[in-house]
């Protein structure tokens, strides 16, 4: 049996060639996702290219929608980048900007180049300051050389609060800056409120004030301050006043150029409507601003003048949202019913218009009157013979006794001495801080209150001047001091301070335990007197004040008593205490802590508060009667001359205050006979009752007195 093997089945040998066929099938799988690879890249290559054309596109055409037609746009890949040369910063920062409303700013790559500038070329330098109260702010751009840090210093205010919101650069001042920025420095230190603008050589100042008081002050301050290369360029406005009523009066007749005699209007533009309208109508005037007019002012002041000019002889009155129209006793009865409706149909709404027919005059007697009132308003009443009259006695009456109203109509057949009469009346009442007059053909009669003691002795030389001897006149003035310019009453504080001082620094004593004044007070009461007798007017209260120790209610009565006791000695001296109230507080009114012996005898005290203010107004008596003819002008002034005289002789101190006839004037009141008066009774002088005075914060207190140590745990 041989050892070699056998050869291997022919099956076994066709095996191998297996493999190779499985292989072709992959192979083409793989050169097919090689191709599809190839096919994908290049298409996104494509879309690529597609999208980034797309981009620049865009951006081309949207830059040059702006105007930016220089600017060279260029894709690389996924950035654009911008290439081109732009005229200054900001024309390039606009161009990026309009690009990125594009694409992301991320995306954009700034090539772009500045066109080269004069670097010598200095910046426009400019300053504003603004101005309110203790707060300014400073704005601009500055010359680096100006020293900012300098700029509250200069203002000489170190107590402003400066916000300094200034750029600087490096450049020498242009030609007129240091004057004009010093200048404008010292304009904002001069203002409260308002603002200033620096430029090179100029200063714009625009500024408000508190009153218009305070404008030509304000004006010729800055102007003083400015140099003399610097015109300042000055606004100053003041906040309009209130006017209340809003009044409109408008005259116009057919023989007496037409007036404007009373206007208000709340802007520049209104006022100057209305008096384009009083011009077209032949008056010319004055028509101040201020705030407080109706709504549709303009509008019914324009009509109603136009209403007044084509009637031709009428009277216009508005007072806030009332108008009235007093046509002429010649107007006939259709042209005024034509005016009215014509008027209403252009009046706002809530307007009332009032439209009347003046009436002429011709029986009964003849008849003024004039009156002011509590509140100071004028009122004129009565008959004059004829327009230009009217308008006499009218302006006679707005210098006399202030801005009028009411009416007065008009009788041809009026005596010719009447208009003298009324003018004379008028020049008395001009004496009068309230009253009446009343022109009579037979009287002139004249009531009411004066601050000036002389006013009678005035009242009648008045009316000897216009009038000459014989005119009959009644006069009832009564004289309140109160009301008289040459008596200065010291305010309700002085007062508090001049009392609390003289008990502060004097010594008045209590009972221990009690309410009993001890010791000489003579002197305390001589300070205090004088003091009592300047403030007399004022309601004072007299406050007594223990410490904490015993029983609240028995250290209230104690207050109390002790400060009742005081005004009693007061008023037994005969010091004027007519005004004064006494009061205590017990321990409720601690001025220290009460766990100390200086605390309790600070808070162991009598101190005077202030109860009002205001003086007290005096209850006025009914003033006696003086009746007479008036002397001649020059007996009448001689007799004013010598009352004068006795006056003054009185306040200097004469010994027993009489006069040249003998006669014993009274303070304060009249007694020189004068010529041609039937009775002289001097008018009553009206003491005003007392007042009460308030405390003050720094009212002085008086020292605690000896007596009262270890006295108010006592009972009263």
């Amino acid at each position: 049996m041989s050892d070699t093997p056998a050869d291997p089945p022919a099956a076994s040998l066709a095996q191998p060639p297996a493999p190779r066929r499985r292989a072709a099938p992959l192979l083409l799988s793989l050169l097919m996702i090689g191709c599809a690879a190839a096919a994908s890249w290049t298409a996104a290559e494509y879309l690529a290219d597609a999208l980034q054309d797309d981009r620049a596109t865009r951006m081309r055409a949207t830059l040059s929608d702006a105007g930016f037609d220089w600017v060279t746009v260029r894709a690389d890949g996924l950035v654009i980048r911008l290439t081109g040369t732009a005229p200054d910063e900001v024309t390039r920062f606009r161009v990026l900007t309009s690009a990125g409303s594009v694409v992301d700013d991320r995306q954009i790559r700034d090539e772009i180049r500045l066109a080269k500038r004069d670097m010598l070329q200095a910046p426009d330098f400019s300053l504003k300051l603004l101005r309110q109260g203790d707060e300014v702010s400073l704005i601009g751009l500055v010359p680096a050389a100006s020293g900012r840090e300098g700029f509250a210093k200069t203002l000489s205010q170190p107590d402003l609060a400066l916000t300094d919101m200034t750029g600087t650069a490096a450049f020498p001042a242009p030609e007129g800056w240091a004057e004009a920025m010093d200048y404008g420095l010292r304009a904002a230190a001069l203002i409260e409120q308002g603002t200033v603008a620096v430029s090179p050589g100029r200063v714009a100042i625009e500024a408000v004030v508190a009153t218009p008081d305070d404008k030509p002050r304000l004006e010729a301050a800055l102007r003083n301050a400015a140099p003399a290369a610097i015109t300042p360029e000055i606004s100053v406005t003041a906040p309009l006043p209130v006017i209340a009523p809003y009044a409109l009066r408008f005259q116009h007749a057919a023989d007496a150029p037409a007036e404007l005699t009373a206007c208000a209007a709340d802007t520049e533009q209104a006022r100057d409507q209305i008096l384009s309208a009083a011009e077209l109508a032949g008056a010319e005037a004055e028509c101040p601003l201020g705030i407080g007019a109706p709504a549709g002012w303009v509008q019914a002041a324009t009509a109603g003048i136009k209403a007044a000019q084509d009637l031709g002889d009428a009277t216009l009155e508005i007072t806030d949202r009332n108008i009235r129209l007093t046509a002429g006793p010649e107007v006939a009865t259709d042209a005024l019913a034509t005016a009215r409706d014509a008027l209403a149909a252009k009046l706002p709404a809530g307007w009332v218009l009032n439209v009347s027919q003046a009436e002429m005059q011709t029986q009964g007697p003849a008849l003024f009157t004039a009156e002011i009132t509590e509140q100071g308003e004028a009122r004129l009443s009565g008959v004059l013979p004829d327009e230009t009259m009217r308008q006499t006695v009218q302006s006679l009456a707005r210098a006399q006794i202030g801005a009028t109203d009411g009416a007065l109509t008009l009788d041809p057949s009026l005596p010719a001495g009447w208009a003298p009469r009324v003018m004379a009346g008028l020049d008395a009442m001009g004496l009068l801080e309230r009253g009446e007059l009343t022109v009579t053909g037979e009287e002139i009669r004249l009531t009411g209150v004066s601050g000036d003691a002389l006013a009678p002795e005035k009242a009648i030389a008045a009316l000897a001047d216009r009038l000459g001897a014989g005119a009959e006149y009644s006069l009832s003035i009564s004289y309140d001091r109160l009301l008289d310019p040459q008596i200065t009453l010291p305010s309700g504080a002085l007062c508090v301070d001049r009392l609390n001082a003289v008990l502060l620094q004097s010594q008045i004593g209590f009972e221990p335990g009690g309410a009993g004044i001890v010791g000489d007070v003579g002197p305390v009461l001589d300070e205090l007197r004088p003091i009592l007798s300047d403030c007399a007017d004022y309601r004072i209260e007299i406050a007594g004040h223990t410490d904490a120790q015993g029983g609240d209610e028995s250290n209230l009565k104690l207050s109390r008593a002790r400060a009742t006791a005081l005004l009693d000695r007061l008023r037994d001296e005969g010091l004027s205490v007519a005004n004064i109230v006494a009061n205590g507080y017990g321990e409720t009114r601690p001025v220290a802590e009460n766990d100390t012996e200086e605390g309790r005898e600070a808070n162991r005290r009598i101190e005077v508060t202030l109860l009002a203010p205001d003086p007290v107004a005096p209850a006025l008596p009914a003033a006696p009667e003086l009746r007479g003819h008036t002397p001649t002008p020059e007996a009448a002034a001689a007799s004013l001359e010598r009352a004068a005289a006795g006056r003054n002789g009185a306040a200097d101190g004469g010994s027993d205050g009489a006069d040249a006839t003998g006669l014993t004037a009274l303070p304060g009141t009249l007694s020189i006979p004068l010529p041609g008066a039937e009775t002289l009774t001097p008018p009553p002088v009206i003491e005003p009752p007392a007042t009460v005075l308030n405390a003050t914060p720094d009212t002085p207190r008086p020292a605690a007195r000896p007596e009262d140590a270890a006295t108010d745990t006592e009972a009263p």
